[in-house]
């Protein structure tokens, strides 16, 4: 009874707290994930076990073990510390696809984006 008390306690503490300062809600919570949807190596189809890009309104981006600034111009992405995939672009249907060529073979990623926006993500 003393456990459900604090738990009903602590959930009104949050929600009021975040009614109360919205600024709280965009935190990391506000990030926009894509996940890799296909791999094309030299026309052929391969595995997709790329991790998600993730986006984040500050203006940075993690993805391949790199973290660094992305821009948005028109529709090409650049991310600030890609130097082998290039700038990506963006398509309808909220995806990015990736260009380039690594040891001689030709490869094309394309990421579509997880889950709906919350407050104050990044619309790509």
């Amino acid at each position: 009874m003393v456990l459900r008390r604090s738990l009903w306690f602590g959930f009104l503490t949050v929600a009021s707290l975040l009614w109360v300062c919205p600024s709280i809600r965009a935190g990391s919570m506000s990030s926009v994930s894509f996940q890799c949807a296909s791999l094309v190596v030299n026309g052929r189809s391969g595995r997709c076990t790329s991790p998600p890009l993730v986006l984040y309104p500050d203006g940075k981006y993690k993805i391949w073990g790199e973290q660094g600034t992305y821009k948005i111009e028109g529709n090409r992405l650049e991310l600030s510390e890609s130097r082998k995939r290039g700038r990506g672009r963006l398509l309808p249907g909220r995806q990015i696809v990736f260009e380039f060529t690594y040891r001689g073979k030709k490869h094309t990623v394309t990421f579509r984006r997880r889950k709906s926006p919350e407050a104050g993500t990044v619309i790509v």
